[in-house]
């Protein structure tokens, strides 16, 4: 028989929070990057490769929001998992919060760097 052991508090509370951030932020994308669409057109710029990726990427990111939906159902179900599946569960959250992190600090540098560039030139 596995060992079992009591899923904490503090994890299913941060997989609530980041499925509830990533799901929200996935929903207010596709809106800012139209934005930031109008802006570069209303500059009359032509924006990088990285920038044009970016904005022509508006619903990719309902990836890291299902994903974290996925991650809180697994977290949210299982009170009771084995050792070996509760350290899976908590390298899963790790490991999506870090690509969050690293998703939309990208995007954000690929959304602003031009602008900033644009801002030097004026």
């Amino acid at each position: 028989m596995e060992d079992v052991t009591p899923r904490s508090r503090g994890l299913l509370a941060i997989a609530v929070i980041t499925a509830i951030v990533n799901v929200l932020l996935a929903g207010r994308m596709p809106p800012a990057l139209e934005s930031f669409r109008g802006m570069f057109v209303s500059f009359g710029a032509d924006p990088p490769t990285a920038t044009k990726i970016v904005m022509n990427s508006p619903q990719v990111w309902w990836l890291l929001g299902v994903a974290s939906l996925g991650v809180f159902a697994w977290v949210a179900i299982r009170s009771k998992p084995p050792i070996e599946e509760l350290r899976r569960m908590k390298l899963a959250l790790r490991a999506l919060i870090i690509l969050t992190v690293l998703a939309y600090g990208l995007a954000a540098w690929a959304l602003y760097t031009p602008i900033f560039a644009l801002g030097a030139v004026v």
